[in-house]
């Protein structure tokens, strides 16, 4: 214990400032979710997170994510001015790396269990369908954000690891996406969903109490 009391000292010019800059990154992040309108009192967050647009952005009690929590809503970007809008539900939880992007709606109900490393986003980096497609000769960072439309995520959901949740989709009330799927259709309630893209493979009967293979 000597020890380490004497490389803290030692070291105490390099550590200082690293803890100084991760609690004023957790408390700004605090501070804005406390100042959204709306949301809900209680709000729980890990190390380095990164709310954008807050004022556009809406959550419910009892929020809580792991580290490294990107929440962001885009009013603006470059030249192009969007209308987003993003609602938690009450009793969210969500593990390390989640990721909300959203230049359109991203709604997500109530008591809802999300895993690591997971991406949620209702937009793409330019238009790849349809009529002023994006050319290949522009960068990416530099094309319009287009949405296909909302992301809904009804309640009682969980969602694995490493999912991708594209825009335009339904996730319904009640079902289960499997680890490492991507979401780019909408998903039935009470079911559970694997695969690239996801599809159901089990639903859940009432009659029986048990979920079964599709």
């Amino acid at each position: 214990m000597s020890y380490l009391f004497k490389k803290i000292k030692q070291y105490h010019i390099f550590i200082i400032p690293i803890l100084l800059g991760r609690f004023l990154l957790m408390w700004r992040a605090f501070i804005y979710l406390r100042s959204i309108p709306g949301s809900g009192y209680r709000a729980y967050l890990g190390r380095a997170p990164k709310v954008f647009g807050i004022e556009y952005i809406k959550l419910g009690d009892n929020f809580r994510v792991g580290d490294g929590l990107w929440l962001h809503a885009i009013p603006q970007y470059n030249a192009f001015v969007y209308q987003p809008h993003v609602e938690i539900g009450e009793n969210f939880s969500a593990s390390d790396h989640l990721h909300i992007a959203c230049c359109n709606k991203v709604t997500i109900g109530k008591d809802v269990l999300i895993g690591s490393k997971v991406h949620i986003t209702d937009h793409a980096h330019g238009t790849y369908s349809g009529q002023n497609q994006s050319t290949p000769y522009e960068s990416p960072v530099a094309r319009k954000l287009s949405s296909s439309g909302p992301v809904m995520i009804g309640d009682n959901v969980w969602i694995g690891d490493n999912v991708v949740v594209l825009p335009n989709t339904i996730i319904g009330s009640g079902s289960i996406i499997g680890a490492n799927s991507v979401v780019s259709k909408d998903i039935p309630s009470n079911v559970i969903a694997v695969g690239c893209p996801a599809k159901a493979i089990k639903v859940w009967s009432n009659e029986n109490s048990e979920w079964i293979n599709l």
